[in-house]
């Protein structure tokens, strides 16, 4: 009688083309749908609409911005600069990942853990540490004064330099993990065939590495051009006027001119310039690329070049990958210590070691209760963001394939759209409402940033899922909700712990929303320490970046055996 209820129940599921009814697929994702349209689409067209003018349709703004030369002159910075940034991350990783796919299995963990440890970090940690670092009488340019390289300090913050490298250290990550992934995919058959013919190392890799390579480099690399035309922190804390980015001109104009609808007109050719990319992106690569990591399909097996070991070239490159990996690890390792120095002058090392400031964080109202509010919203953006994606998830894995590649699309946009639209947007939105300066509002703007990554990576763990398990449990009697609980959840718990992991650095680390939907009573922890970085680092911020490293630290250890459990 069972066998006959399961044979009845797989033979109901492949009619419809998808696992037997229960929760229908609309139901999982109109709750989802709702949240983008009330809190993002609505903000964001209602930003947009503003830039054609209030009385009438007018295109007065666009023609200021052609024709303005400081508003053609910030373009064109945003572009060369991200443009810049791009080379940079795509030129630095490639000796990194080829270290990573040439070593032994652990201490490829260890380098993997070096790239995902600042990839996780706060963004905001990780400039400010690079403030501390190069700044006039940091630790760079007391390095090479030691040591009789320069007479004087070297001007490397403030200015184009500072941009670049903050925005290289940020964003590189995104192209060192499918690049590592597509190293340790090449097939090491062909590279002993082409050596067999009389390749040499060089033409080995000019002829087969970098071909095959090179859609891992070039999707890493529209990833990080992508996110470098929004970017906001970074330019504006390590840049100067010469830097001045769009994202900044965007809220320049909200801020200090009050000019909505000039500021509209900004973010609109923001938002083309972005979603142009991510059209492309999508159709070369895919959306699977944007969550693209390590990997590979040989084991532990490392990549060789040649089968006689490294040549010259090859410890060339691996010292390079050394020195990279150094420069994505360096600004936690100079900074934690530092914040446990008891002297009022940053220094490294520490003349001696002390918890003052950390005692100073805990002591101080303001800093407490920032810190303590940043865990209060991010735990309300956890909890709804958690419920929407995994709805999500699972209703469009019970939706036709017809709509399932638009529904993805929109899912993930708020991870496409620069985040400082979507904080302009909701501002416009809130205010009338009252919730601009209260957690709520943040929250609700923190929950619809996070949801894509919980709703991305729980899609994945259901790619995973047997959908005869749930055949099988609903032909022997068990409700969908029975079900769910006994079958489902604990096969795609590890992808919604993950996501909830993603959503918590989203919401915890985020600087832009909070920048426009919190007031003085209200900031959060990365608020607080960006206005501190802004006018003078108190020491005491870098006690609060050394506890943001403690938790990132934290959450990177539970992801990672969250990982090794799958």
């Amino acid at each position: 009688m069972a066998a006959a209820h399961i044979q009845n129940g797989a033979g109901y599921g492949r009619m419809l083309g998808r696992p037997a009814a229960g929760l229908p697929g609309w139901l999982g994702i109109l709750p989802y749908g709702l949240v983008l349209l009330a809190v993002f689409a609505v903000p964001v067209l209602f930003l947009l609409r503003l830039a054609f003018g209030d009385a009438g349709f007018s295109l007065a703004h666009f023609i200021r911005i052609a024709e303005v030369p400081i508003y053609r002159s910030v373009l064109l910075t945003t572009l060369s600069i991200s443009g810049m940034t791009t080379v940079l991350a795509v030129v630095m990783s490639y000796p990194l990942a080829y270290l990573m796919a040439t070593v032994s299995p652990r201490v490829r963990s260890i380098l993997v853990v070096v790239v995902l440890l600042p990839f996780w970090t706060s963004a905001l940690v990780r400039t400010t540490a690079w403030i501390i670092l190069l700044q006039g009488n940091g630790v760079l340019n007391r390095i090479l004064m030691g040591t009789g390289l320069t007479s004087e300090p070297i001007t490397f913050v403030y200015n184009l330099s500072g941009v670049l490298i903050g925005m290289t250290h940020v964003l590189m990550p995104f192209v060192v993990l499918p690049l590592y992934a597509a190293f340790r995919g090449l097939d090491l058959a062909t590279v002993q065939a082409a050596e067999g013919l009389g390749a040499g190392p060089w033409t080995v890799f000019r002829r087969i590495v970098l071909p095959l390579t090179a859609p891992g480099a070039m999707a890493g690399a529209m990833i990080v051009f992508m996110n470098a035309i929004g970017y906001y922190i970074t330019p504006a804390l390590m840049g100067g006027p010469a830097q001045t980015m769009i994202a900044q001109m965007i809220a320049d104009n909200i801020t200090r001119e009050l000019n909505w609808g000039f500021a509209a007109a900004l973010s609109t050719v923001l938002l083309a310039a972005t979603l142009l990319i991510f059209v492309i992106f999508q159709r070369i690569f895919g959306l699977e690329r944007l969550m693209a990591g390590g990997g590979g399909t040989r084991g532990g097996e490392a990549f060789r070049l040649t089968s006689r070991g490294r040549t010259s070239g090859g410890i060339l490159t691996a010292a390079c990958g050394l020195l990279v990996a150094l420069f994505l690890i360096a600004p936690i390792l100079i900074v934690f210590p530092m914040s446990l120095g008891s002297s009022p002058f940053l220094s490294f090392p520490p003349t001696d070691y002390s918890l003052r400031w950390y005692a100073n964080f805990f002591a101080t109202s303001k800093w407490l209760d920032a810190f303590l509010r940043s865990l209060q919203v991010a735990g309300l953006s956890v909890t709804a963001s958690v419920v929407l994606g995994t709805l999500a998830a699972i209703g469009l894995s019970r939706t036709g394939r017809r709509w399932r590649p638009l529904l993805e699309t929109v899912f993930v946009l708020p991870m496409i759209v620069p985040v400082i639209i979507l904080a302009v947007g909701l501002y416009y939105l809130f205010a009338p409402l009252g919730l601009v300066g209260t957690i709520w509002g943040l929250a609700i703007g923190h929950t619809v940033l996070a949801t894509p990554f919980v709703f991305i990576t729980v899609r994945a763990a259901l790619k995973a899922f047997d959908t005869n398990l749930e055949l099988a449990a609903r032909g022997l009697g068990a409700g969908w909700v029975t079900m769910f609980r006994r079958v489902m959840l604990p096969a795609i718990l590890p992808g919604i712990l993950a996501g909830a992991i993603f959503a918590f650095i989203t919401s915890f680390d985020d600087v832009v929303l909070a920048l426009f939907l919190t007031n003085i009573r209200t900031r959060t922890l990365p608020k607080l320490m960006y206005e501190g970085v802004a006018h003078e680092i108190d020491p005491t911020i870098i006690a609060a970046a050394g506890l943001i490293i403690l938790v990132t630290i934290a959450v990177l250890a539970i992801n990672l055996l969250l990982s090794r459990r799958r």
